[in-house]
């Protein structure tokens, strides 16, 4: 075998080293909070976010040391009444800033509720208030007994779990506190309404009274009215019969039980009046105390805004004043469904500014466009009613009974959401309608003249 010939050379071996790492370079700061309102002694320490860095890097420092301090971890200390900035700054100059309102410590501390009765499974969230020109951060939450109804600590959400009772506590670092008494009784099982039926008249009002099973109860229950245009009702159960129609008024606890009362409204107790120039100077007190408390005033009429009826902001100032309920109408002599919108457009511009109880009826009584088509027609009402829709009033049409049973489309009007203003002299309406215009030639006291009559 060959054989090297040279000798071996030996050569200078290097130990190895550790390459420090670089220091990571923070790219932004963020704390948790853009600004805080402390009571003096209270204490809080911000949540701060270095990217790409640590809190290590991170120096805090604030501008008035009298009213908040700061540590190294951020942890800011109210000290005396006033204000302060807070600065986190990393040592490559990013920085974040928190901007601390200090007040004196409240001394009391109240709830929104001192007692309330729940059912099982109900939930209330509590809410504190404290003095005038106090702070308190911290306003902690206690139950003297969790199995009854638990709470949540920094939020005050009651959750009523068993049938008992115990007490919460809402309590400040200072240690003054207010209490809430919370019964629980057992969730709802059934539920019966006074009345499974009821007939009111325009006008009228009624209570309802909702039982419950024996030792139940529901804080969250509702009143709701299937047609709130037939009838509303409040959260007491308290109807009002607004106009004719039927509605199902329904109660309802807050795990679902039900029980409902049909109601019919037909009929009126509630008496208006329309007037326009035509009734001259009106005493708008006298026709009150007559018994009237509803009026629909002319605005106008045609296309053109300077056709504003002469006395509608008369009218209108004065009924106002006096307490009555309000509506309008506008005359039309249109023949077509865009003469109809230019009609809306005048009307637009003479009720401008208005707040109307009732709606803005078009009034289509121009015999010559009762020679138009029935679709015509009622397109007419349609765009007129649309346009005043669309500028934020309730809007109607004005006609006789005979009008709405051949060329007005009654379906498609009540599809749009139109009111049906029905002029018909005689015992009772042969339709339905919003407002029943029985009498052309009405006398009331405040009025020197006839004037129409009607029923909502």
């Amino acid at each position: 075998t060959a054989e090297s010939t040279t000798e071996p050379t030996t050569e200078a071996v290097t130990e190895p080293t550790t390459v420090p790492k670089p220091t990571t370079i923070p790219k932004s700061v963020k704390l948790d909070k853009s600004s805080i309102t402390l009571g003096t002694t209270e204490t809080y320490t911000l949540k701060t976010t270095v990217e790409n860095g640590t809190l290590s890097q991170v120096s805090f420092t604030t501008d008035n040391s009298k009213v908040a301090g700061i540590d190294n971890n951020g942890k800011i200390t109210a000290v005396g009444v006033g204000t302060s900035k807070i600065t986190a700054k990393t040592y490559n100059g990013k920085t974040a800033s928190c901007t601390v309102t200090v007040k004196k410590l409240a001394d009391s501390i109240t709830l929104n509720k001192t007692s309330i009765t729940l059912g099982v499974g109900e939930k209330y969230d509590l809410n504190s208030s404290i003095p005038n020109n106090t702070a308190a951060y911290y306003r902690l939450y206690y139950s003297n007994n969790t199995a009854i109804a638990p709470v949540q600590k920094a939020g005050g959400l009651v959750t009523a779990k068993t049938a008992g009772t115990t007490t919460i506590r809402c309590k400040l670092n200072n240690g003054k506190e207010a209490t809430c008494k919370v019964t629980v009784k057992s969730a709802p099982s059934r539920v019966t309404v006074s009345d499974k039926s009821a007939t009111l008249k325009v006008g009228q009002s009624k209570t309802l009274k909702a039982t419950l099973n024996n030792n139940a109860y529901s804080y969250r229950s509702t009143w709701t009215s299937s047609n709130t245009y037939v009838a509303t009702v409040n959260s007491t159960g308290k109807i009002s019969a607004k106009s004719q129609g039927t509605a199902t008024i329904t109660y309802k606890t807050y795990n679902g039980k039900t029980a409902s009362c049909k109601l019919t409204v037909s009929g009126s107790v509630a008496k208006c009046i329309d007037v326009s120039t035509w009734q001259g100077s009106i005493d708008f007190n006298k026709v009150k105390s007559a018994g009237y408390d509803y009026v629909i005033i002319r605005a106008g009429y045609g296309k053109e805004k300077s056709q504003k009826d002469n006395m509608f902001e008369t009218n209108y100032k004065n009924a106002k004043s006096a307490g009555l309920k309000v509506g309008a109408y506008w005359f039309s002599y249109a023949m077509s469904p865009s003469t109809a919108t230019a009609e809306a457009d005048a009307c637009l511009s003479c009720i401008k500014g208005k707040k109307f109880e009732l709606p803005v009826y078009y009034d289509m009584e121009y015999q010559p466009a009762m020679s138009t088509s029935n679709s015509n027609y009622t397109k007419m009402a349609v765009n007129f009613c649309n346009k005043l829709k669309s500028n934020g009033f309730k809007s109607g049409v004005y006609s006789s009974a005979s009008v709405y049973d051949y060329l007005l489309n009654r379906k498609t009007l009540k599809n749009n959401g139109i009111s049906i203003w029905n002029a018909e002299w005689y015992i009772k309406p042969s339709i339905t309608c919003d407002v029943w215009q029985y009498s052309d030639n009405g006398r009331i006291n405040g009025i020197s003249t006839n004037v129409d009559l009607n029923y909502i």
